[in-house]
């Protein structure tokens, strides 16, 4: 079947295949929306077909990359798949694009909540993970100093909350990481049901039809200030809706089934049905199911109440403990402190049996459930005995007219007991507007799969990278070994870089110490797995040698941003070697753009102030072109005179240095099948623990 989706011949050519990186990891294109052609149409909005030529285009691509104008550029969008140590990918994900807004609100569930079956919410601001993640300092005693992160691993272990994309239930994961990217322009988003968030427009969230960034899914972009997007019904998961569920534990046959049939303790049936052991107990008593002997407690199991004390004497009984009171509480206590005078009008006598007696209840006429405006109306009240008033419970309405009341029409609709804090499904909710609210400090979260989404301000966000999850996969045990002329000293003048080839014995040592620790790491995680130790905690004493795999989604302008710093030689050579790859893919996806991103952003280099003053002393620009000065020359004692340090004019010497003219061509006698690269993973697995 031939796509009607426009193709670029030279990127068919190598979709799908892998690129060998380093010893063991790899770049493959898996996907590709767009061309030079989309970014020239985003910027002339319009044009008739067959009105412009390739010279054309490429003049337009050139002019927007000149000056700027990158907007146009995220039109294209690429997806990758990626196998790198975990060093380079923890340096990989500091160009996270996708990004959320300071003051956004991250939604987790304590575990006291989880363990009751229910969900309690409890929420942190972004910016207050990210700090609670960088280390502390105990600067009055450091030899006490024990843990700086154990405010991130306290994060690190709390249940946060995660939408199973199969099933849209909710569920909870843990977050990985997070990451402060910088200012940068935020829209603000804001649903029918009052929710908002504040992200980039390249930021993914659920929609309807899928993941897709907010531009993707809505068009917008900032105008003068002001956002504009397409228009239409746009809707975008949330937080949850309670899933009506029936309770089988109040189904007569199947609880007898359950408790004498099969023999299930009261305990598993209540684990079985997400409820209280107290509430399976009250409807075996109800149906008379109850038998003498069985005891609601497992082999082993000690009661809930063993070692617990109890204080004696007067109880504060009072439902109120501080805050706002709910309205049910409200009028239940309007309606005891106005009694004694309902009490006495009717004087002191039941108005159904017409008896005086010691137990009496102020009772609503017309139920509060059936007409809440009467709630509160004196009128509304009468007098009945403790004995009427339980008997008619149940059927209120039909004592309405005999009471004194007007005809209700209202009837009792039953709801199926759903837990007040249970929020089980995602839901569609619709986009209301979009706003553009300027600059914001962003971040972004990096959480464990296999679903890589989280709930933030109640919407389903997705954290950009899917990365291979530990937690749930089985790592396979590949290492990354430098090569001997990459294996080099700390350099003196760069504390981020390295220099200057090591001694052959050093390099050796290194290898064998490699060789024993990965050993050893390798040994404790097939070991853990062979005894069924929970994969998440298997994992922890991998190094960060071992390679790790994500499918990463980006648009061109980003990608672009991206490689010009992973490209350039200060860049560390093992991520240089990735970007590299993925450089050649861009050639071929975007052509034209990626010649102007090479002569405008990679081999391009900005003069300050005092360095054009400079070279103005040496050159004379004019209509008939540029030509040196006569003579002219400017000493080092000159440009120190003119304020540049020794580092700057070593810099500017580098700028002045003729171009190189890098070329990122594939090799395409390297690309290898993604059935190939899959063998290699498999073999590379510890045992077999399906």
């Amino acid at each position: 079947m031939e796509t009607k989706r426009p193709t670029i011949a030279a990127a068919e050519e190598i979709l799908g295949g892998y690129f060998p990186v380093l010893d063991h990891g790899f770049v493959s294109l898996v996907d590709y929306m767009g061309s030079d052609e989309d970014v020239e149409r985003a910027a002339r909005v319009s044009y008739g077909a067959g009105t412009r030529k390739v010279s054309q285009t490429r003049g337009l691509i050139r002019y927007l990359r000149r000056h700027r104008h990158t907007t146009p550029s995220e039109m294209v969008e690429l997806k990758f798949h990626c196998a790198m140590p975990m060093f380079v990918a923890r340096q990989w994900v500091r160009h996270r694009t996708a990004c959320l807004a300071e003051g956004t609100e991250v939604y987790f569930d304590l575990p006291g909540g989880v363990t009751r079956r229910g969900n309690q919410l409890y929420k942190l601001r972004i910016e207050e993970i990210w700090r609670r993640f960088q280390p502390t300092e105990n600067r009055t005693r450091p030899d006490k100093q024990l843990n700086p992160y154990f405010r991130r691993d306290r994060v690190q272990r709390m249940s946060l909350r995660q939408v199973d994309e199969d099933s849209m239930k909710l569920q909870h994961t843990r977050i990985v990481d997070v990451f402060k990217n910088g200012a940068k322009p935020v829209f603000r988003m804001i649903l029918e049901d009052g929710k908002s968030i504040e992200a980039t427009a390249d930021h993914r969230f659920f929609f309807a039809d899928g993941w897709s960034t907010l531009r993707q899914a809505t068009g917008v972009r900032e105008t003068g200030g002001h956002a504009v997007w397409r228009a239409g019904e746009h809707f975008v998961f949330v937080n949850g809706a309670a899933e009506m569920v029936p309770a089988m534990y109040q189904d007569p046959v199947w609880l007898q089934r359950e408790y004498r049939g099969h023999r299930r303790a009261v305990g598993e049936i209540a684990e079985a049905c997400g409820v209280s052991c107290h509430t399976i107990r009250k409807w075996l008593t109800r149906y008379r199911l109850t038998e003498p002997g069985r005891g609601d407690f497992r082999k082993g199991s000690e009661p809930w109440n063993k070692g617990l004390t109890y204080r004696t004497g007067p109880k504060d009984l009072s439902p109120w403990k501080g805050g706002m009171s709910t309205e049910r509480w409200s009028i239940g206590r309007w309606t005891t402190q106005i009694a004694p005078k309902i009490h006495a009008a009717n004087q002191w006598t039941c108005q159904l049996c017409h008896t005086r007696a010691s137990e009496l209840h102020c009772h609503h006429v017309v139920p509060v459930w059936a007409d809440l405006g009467r709630a509160r109306d004196p009128k509304n009240l009468t007098t009945l005995c403790g004995a009427c008033h339980r008997s008619i419970q149940g059927s209120e309405l039909d004592y309405v007219e005999v009471l004194g009341g007007p005809p209700v029409k209202t009837e009792w609709r039953p709801k199926p007991r759903i837990a007040w804090n249970r929020l089980d499904k995602a839901k569609l909710v619709r986009i209301e507007r979009i706003e553009y609210v300027g600059e914001r400090e962003t971040y972004d979260l990096e959480v464990e799969g296999p679903h890589h989404n989280f709930i933030a301000n109640g919407i389903v966000t997705h954290n950009s990278i899917n990365e291979l999850s530990a937690r749930y996969s089985l790592m396979p045990l590949l290492f990354y070994t430098p090569l001997k002329e990459q294996f080099a000293l700390q350099s003196r003048s760069n504390a981020q870089g390295r220099e200057g080839g090591a001694p052959p014995e050093v390099y050796r040592e290194a290898l064998a110490r490699w060789e024993r620790l990965r050993a050893g790491a390798g040994d404790a995680y097939a070991w853990m797995l062979e005894e069924d130790v929970a994969r998440e905690l298997a994992r922890i004493d991998l190094p960060l040698s071992t390679y790790t795999q994500w499918y990463w989604k980006i648009d061109l302008h980003n990608l672009l941003h991206f490689l010009s710093l992973r490209v350039d030689p200060r860049a560390q050579w093992e991520i240089r070697e990735f970007a590299r790859v993925i450089a050649g893919m861009v050639k071929r996806v975007a052509p034209l753009s990626y010649e102007a991103w090479v002569d405008y952003d990679l081999e391009s280099r900005p003069l300050t102030r005092v360095e054009r003053d400079v070279l103005s002393r040496l050159l004379v620009a004019d209509e008939s072109g540029v030509r040196a000065r006569d003579g002219a020359a400017v000493s080092v004692e000159v440009l120190k005179e003119a304020g540049l340090s020794a580092r700057e004019i070593r810099e500017l010497m580098e700028k002045l240095e003729a171009p190189e003219h890098p070329d990122f061509e594939l090799d395409l006698s390297r690309m290898r099948s993604a059935e190939d690269l899959a063998k290699k993973m498999s073999k590379a697995v510890p045992g077999n623990f399906e």
